[in-house]
C-alpha cells in the first residue's frame, strides 16, 4: 500500500467523520439558541454601530439589560437562522431587539424599518439625580454642561449644550458643581433627555434627515 493510498484512507476514515461531526454539533449548537430565544424572547432597543456587506459582512450593535451593556453581531444576510432585514440599515441608529432573558448575549437585531428617534426611548424612563462637573459659556447664547450620572451602579457622562435661557439648574453660576434631576432611558441609560436637547446633536439630526430626504 503506497503512501497516497495511506492518506486517503486517512481523509476517508478520520478526517471526513470528524468534519461531519464538528458541522453537526455546529448547527446543533445554533438551533438550541434559537429554540431557546424564541422561548425566552424579550425586546428591547439597541443601537446599531457598523455594518459590513459581503463575505463574513455583519451588522454590529449594542444594547443594555438590566444596566448591563452587551455588543453582539449578526450576520449581514436574512438567511438561516431568521434575521429580520426588511430596510436599509442606518448606522447609529436604534432597532428593536430580541434577547433570551436567560442568557441576553443570546439576540438579534430587528432591521424592519426607520430606526426610532432617540427621543422615544424616554417613554419608559426614570427621573434621577445627575451632578453638573462643568459648565462654561461657549458663545453669548450657549453654555456646554458636562454632567455625570450613576444608573443601575453603572457610571456614565456626557456634554450637552444648552441655551442660557433654559438650563436646568438656573444660571450658569449656579450649575457648577449643581446636583439636577435628568430623565435616563430604561432600556438605553447612555440617552437622557439633556442629550437629546443638546443644541448641537438636533442640528446634525435635522441635517441628517434633510439629506436623507433627498433620497
Amino acid at each position: 500500500m503506497n503512501s497516497i493510498t495511506l492518506k486517503n484512507i486517512e481523509f476517508r476514515d478520520i478526517v471526513f467523520p470528524a468534519l461531519v461531526l464538528f458541522i453537526f454539533f455546529g448547527l446543533y449548537s445554533t438551533y438550541k439558541g434559537e429554540a431557546s430565544l424564541l422561548e425566552n424572547k424579550s425586546i428591547t432597543r439597541g443601537k446599531l454601530t457598523e455594518v459590513s456587506y459581503g463575505e463574513g459582512g455583519s451588522f454590529d450593535y449594542r444594547f443594555y439589560v438590566n444596566g448591563i451593556l452587551y455588543e453582539a453581531s449578526d450576520p449581514d444576510d436574512a438567511g438561516w437562522p431568521d434575521y429580520v432585514r426588511t430596510a436599509n440599515p442606518i448606522i447609529n441608529g436604534f432597532y428593536n431587539v430580541a434577547y433570551n432573558r436567560k442568557d441576553p448575549s443570546n439576540s438579534k437585531i430587528i432591521i424592519d424599518g426607520f430606526p426610532k428617534h432617540e427621543s422615544e426611548l424616554l417613554a419608559y424612563a426614570d427621573t434621577i439625580s445627575a451632578k453638573v462637573t462643568k459648565a462654561f459659556p461657549i458663545s453669548d447664547s450657549y453654555a456646554d454642561l458636562y454632567i455625570k450620572y450613576t444608573f443601575k451602579r453603572n457610571e456614565f457622562s456626557f456634554r450637552t449644550r444648552i441655551h442660557k435661557d433654559s438650563l436646568p439648574c438656573g444660571s450658569l453660576g449656579e450649575c457648577k458643581e449643581a446636583t439636577i434631576a435628568l430623565i435616563v432611558a430604561k432600556q438605553y441609560p447612555e440617552i437622557s433627555n439633556l442629550y437629546i436637547q443638546s443644541y448641537d446633536r438636533r442640528a446634525m439630526r435635522k441635517d441628517k434627515l434633510n439629506k436623507m430626504q433627498q433620497y
